[in-house]
């Protein structure tokens, strides 16, 4: 028993450290944009894509890797999608042009869109009951703690390195972590057992996937922060047909006795599908908060990578603190757990709208210590127990498949979070009549901040949906 339970946590520590890796490198690369323009003679365009490139091919992937994951073993796919990300990671590190850094990128978030989705189902694989609750926690942290000290990670590595090399410690710093995780995920991770009955591949339904998700997330992405266009509109709506196409074609497979890539019987679950719609609202309003931030401190108030990472870290700290307690909580209370965290998260970012209304100009980052606290405790409160809540319900078989489309839907709203909020901001930034560059980037986020605080409002309502006990 006690070298299964040391087995096991090995298991869990590769897992943890491929989704701190692959989320920390979704803001640690913000920092480093200005060297790497000036190293590479990047143009704008391509700044834009080597950040929204890793994005969009992450997103797309994720559920046909869930699919992978279950046909072909979620430790197969997880060691392929880890040893690629390494690779891209040099890659991107020895960049010498733009191009060749974008194409990095772009591999790069396929190969995480690869093994994450592993990382959910892989936990439900080894533990149950209260356990499994605890295990969320822990991810929650993780996925908490790597989103926040990117912006401080990137800056301490170009603070170290200077200019002309410490935006490629950014993509070095990968390597080290990631054969430690490639590693012990060989030793450690259960093996692939074959399924008893061999099902074919659904080829259409990995095609009308993929076809669907580029036209609702490249317009996204590529356009959303700059203002969309009509034709951007008119791409994001075709999706919808396909999404339509998609799900018939699913019900067909299955009526047929074969495997669609996505199964009925997941959109049938109404609280997973509750879950997963909390899950997207929820990370559209998280996501985009370090993103604002961010660019506030650092090219509004003119301070540097380091401060603006410093200035973000207590809602690190308070998610870490909150989720490695939820467990115990959301036994007790349960969904009413999710309430106080979004209500904290409430407060926390009200807060901070009125920390930059009473300065309206360049202030101490001490004066953002306890608002971010308080919506890092609520933000810790809410990502691992929406995961217990999402995905206890969902049967062994299909735990691959239902956490590819969790964790796409994590993804499609980050994305959307990203775009909404970001295109808020640059417009009130364009309109401003402020006396100040520091005046108008404090009334741009105080503004985008109304955004947050309107789709958490939405997170609080849709909390209502979901089961009252795990």
């Amino acid at each position: 028993m006690e070298k299964t339970n040391r087995q096991k946590t090995l298991a869990l520590i590769s897992i943890m450290l491929g989704a701190f890796i692959s989320l920390l490198d979704t803001t640690i690369v913000n920092v480093a944009l200005p060297d790497i323009t000036t190293a590479l003679h990047a143009t704008s365009a391509s700044i834009e894509w080597i950040i929204s490139g890793y994005a969009l091919a992450f997103g797309v992937v994720l559920i046909l890797a869930g699919r992978l994951g279950d046909r072909f073993g979620r430790k197969n796919i997880y060691l392929f999608g880890i040893l690629l990300f390494l690779i891209m990671s040099i890659t991107a590190g020895y960049a010498q042009t733009e191009k060749s850094l974008i194409i990095s990128r772009v591999i790069q978030g396929l190969a995480a869109g690869l093994f994450f989705p592993q990382i959910n189902a892989v936990i439900m694989d080894l533990y149950h009951g209260k356990q499994l609750g605890k295990i969320f926690g822990i991810l929650g942290s993780v996925i908490g703690v790597a989103t926040a000290i990117g912006p401080l990670a990137g800056g301490l590595l170009i603070e170290l390195f200077g200019p002309d090399n410490g935006w490629r410690a950014v993509f070095f710093i990968n390597v080290p972590i990631v054969l430690i995780t490639f590693v012990l995920a060989m030793l450690y991770l259960p093996k692939h057992q074959a399924p008893k009955e061999k099902v074919r591949f659904d080829i259409p339904g990995v095609f009308g996937l993929t076809l669907a998700l580029l036209l609702l997330l490249y317009p996204v992405i590529a356009r959303g922060s700059a203002g969309f266009r009509l034709i951007d509109y008119v791409w994001m709506a075709s999706s919808i047909p396909f999404f339509l196409l998609l799900y018939w074609w699913s019900i067909r497979q299955a009526k047929r006795g074969n495997q669609p890539l996505i199964s009925p019987n997941l959109l049938k679950n109404q609280p997973f599908v509750s879950g997963m719609l909390l899950s997207l609202v929820y990370f559209a309003a998280f996501t985009s908060i370090f993103f604002v931030l961010s660019v506030t401190w650092q090219t509004g108030f003119e301070k540097s990578a380091i401060s603006s990472g410093l200035a973000i870290t207590p809602f690190a700290i308070g998610s870490v603190v909150a989720a490695a307690n939820s467990n115990r909580f959301i036994m007790k209370i349960g969904r009413r757990l999710l309430h106080i965290g979004v209500a904290l998260v409430i407060i926390g970012l009200s807060a901070v709208s009125v920390v930059f209304h009473i300065h309206d100009g360049v202030f101490s980052a001490w004066w953002l210590t306890l608002p971010l606290l308080t919506a890092g405790l609520g933000s810790g409160l809410i990502i691992a127990p929406l995961n217990g809540f999402t995905l206890s319900t969902v049967a062994g078989p299909e735990r691959g498949g239902a956490s590819g489309m969790f964790n796409t839907a994590q993804r499609v709203g980050s994305s959307f979070g990203i775009a909404i909020v970001g295109s808020v901001f640059f417009r009130t930034l364009g309109n401003t009549t402020a006396a100040s560059k520091a005046q108008a980037f404090s009334d741009g986020l105080q503004t985008s901040m109304y955004v947050n605080i309107a789709l958490l409002v939405v997170c609080f309502v849709l909390v209502f949906r979901l089961p009252r006990k795990i």
